[in-house]
């Protein structure tokens, strides 16, 4: 019996004695942890820590501190991680203000009007401090004046989308800002944003800039086209 347990071996360690001393058992331990059979992987929000952590200074090089300051650097930390996150996902959380809570609808519904009178329902409602208002009624303007210039077909039930799409090869230059304006339109009007003066100023400057800018495509491939001089 003595003799079979002295030459027995550990599994997985071939020839390695059942009784080594403190020193070997410590080593096989380690070995057999470092083998990969039990690594735990961290999440990232771990390593964010840890890599965040290195960076600060050992805070014994500073010498006693009081005890208000280990909380006051905690504070600091946490505020630094916050921020990260924020700055991160910041994108994502714009996408989605901006994104409509319902589907969209058609940019000129109701009783249509002119370009002339979408565009100085926008300057009132500028003036006025209404916002909301002036962001629909400066991109009806400018989808009014698209159909008025024969730029867009007279579709029923065009949307914001569609127009920013379509007009996009005819104005390159504010193809990207007649997209975003098609954004904050529906989130406007299909959404609960609620438009900022920078959005209302900028679709309101975008309009006015159409409407003076020269179309990029041809007239044989708008017939009745209105070029501006």
């Amino acid at each position: 019996m003595t003799s079979r347990a002295a030459g027995a071996s550990l599994p997985g360690l071939t020839g390695t004695p059942l009784d080594p001393d403190q020193e070997e058992a410590r080593r096989l331990l380690q070995e057999e942890l470092d083998s990969g059979d039990y690594r735990v992987e961290e999440s990232w929000l771990v390593r964010l820590w840890r890599w965040f952590t290195d960076l600060l200074p050992d805070p014994a090089s500073f010498g006693p501190l009081p005890g208000w300051s280990t909380w006051a650097i905690l504070g600091v930390v946490g505020a630094a991680v916050v921020a990260g996150v924020l700055f991160v996902t910041r994108d994502r959380w714009r996408a989605a203000r901006l994104s409509p809570t319902g589907p969209a609808g058609a940019v000129l519904d109701g009783m249509r009007r002119s370009a002339a009178d979408y565009r100085s329902a926008a300057r009132e409602a500028m003036d006025a401090g209404r916002l909301d208002d002036a962001v629909l009624e400066a991109y009806r303007a400018i989808a009014a004046g698209a159909i008025e210039r024969t730029l867009l077909e007279d579709r029923p039930g065009r949307t914001a989308h569609e127009v920013a799409l379509e007009l996009g090869p005819t104005f390159v230059d504010s193809a990207d800002a007649l997209r975003r304006a098609g954004d904050v339109f529906d989130a406007v009007r299909y959404g609960d944003h609620r438009a900022s003066t920078d959005q209302a100023r900028a679709v309101l400057e975008l309009e006015a800039r159409l409407a003076q800018a020269r179309p990029e495509l041809g007239a044989d491939r708008h017939p009745g086209l209105v070029v501006p001089s």
